[in-house]
């Protein structure tokens, strides 16, 4: 009910007395209003549960210091520094490969134009400073890892590769527009390497630039479409944030469909956001549980296995 601001306290009650209804009225109406308010408590509870659902956030790397901003919820990125050891098929060790690269999302076994014109050219002595900071990264030694980077950088301006895992080792130490900078370097070296796409959608991720994000995997995609795990994974990520749920699904769905080593189980995870968004809660709980099979033992699998709970025993009321 309105009420105009020339009418007095008493007035208005004077006007609402005259305006209520008989006694068994309002028996009646007590009766379908406890009905009402049962239906209600039930959503209510489905509600608060889905609520909490899609604030759980999907995790991978848990860094020191605070969690980054501006994964699906909280704190997920890919694991930066070596591959999740329990949700893989089989080993792939971090080293240097032959186009002189180890970083992320080379990991990832992307096939476009990975190697660079100007990386084959790369001195031995400085592609030596590349591979031992491969395993300095690997040990989490990033100081040193950094170090060596900026010595091959700068013996060799044009070495795409270095610059990419230069951006990846000031990314993990969380100095993001560093990183930034490095791989925006690979890519002016570059124009075609599929990685530099990869480390600027994961940096834009990191400020929250949702926009940028798609921008730039939809550019390594273009470069890479062939199973291209972290294209489609940022992709995802990206429409999840621009409430574009049905492209998040498609790309999230792929994302797993190419992840044959599961590199990124946080696709499961995502995809479970996605299906409680949507009310479908027989969905989220197969992806949760899907998670937990490729990723039994990391560090947010407590956390997964209690919303799996909680999510079963609302499904089974």
């Amino acid at each position: 009910m309105n009420v105009p601001a020339d009418i007095s306290v008493d007035q208005t009650s004077r006007r609402f007395s005259r305006a209520c209804p008989s006694r068994a009225m309002r028996r009646d109406w007590g009766h379908r209003c406890l009905a009402v308010a049962s239906l209600l408590l039930k959503g209510l509870v489905t509600c608060a549960f889905a609520a909490a659902f899609l604030t759980f956030p999907v995790p991978a790397q848990q860094p020191a210091g605070p969690p980054p901003p501006g994964w699906p919820t909280s704190s997920t990125m890919p694991d930066h520094g070596h591959a999740p050891t329990d949700a893989m098929i089989s080993p792939l060790p971090r080293t240097a490969r032959p186009d002189g690269s180890c970083s992320l999302w080379a990991s990832a076994g992307t096939h476009g134009a990975t190697i660079s014109a100007a990386t084959l050219k790369v001195p031995e002595k400085t592609r030596d400073k590349y591979r031992r900071a491969c395993g300095d990264l690997k040990r989490k030694k990033l100081a040193d890892a950094e170090d060596l980077l900026r010595t091959a950088v700068h013996e060799y301006p044009s070495y795409t590769a270095a610059w990419v895992l230069l951006g990846e080792v000031l990314e993990k130490q969380r100095r993001i527009e560093e990183a930034q900078g490095a791989c925006a370097q690979a890519s002016s070296v570059d124009s075609n390497y599929t990685q530099a796409y990869l480390c600027l959608a994961d940096v834009a991720a990191q400020q929250e630039q949702w926009k940028q994000t798609l921008d730039r995997a939809a550019r390594a995609l273009a470069l890479d479409p062939l199973e291209n795990v972290y294209g489609y994974f940022y992709s995802a990520v990206a429409q999840y944030h621009l409430s574009d749920l049905p492209a998040a699904e498609k790309n999230a769905q792929k994302t797993v469909d190419a992840d044959h080593f599961h590199l990124v189980p946080q696709a499961y995870l995502l995809l479970a956001q996605i299906y409680g968004a949507n009310h479908d809660l027989h969905g989220a709980a197969i992806q949760l549980r899907a998670y937990l099979k490729v990723a039994p033992h990391s560090p947010d699998s407590g956390r997964v296995r209690k919303s799996l709970a909680e999510l079963e025993a609302q499904i089974t009321k």
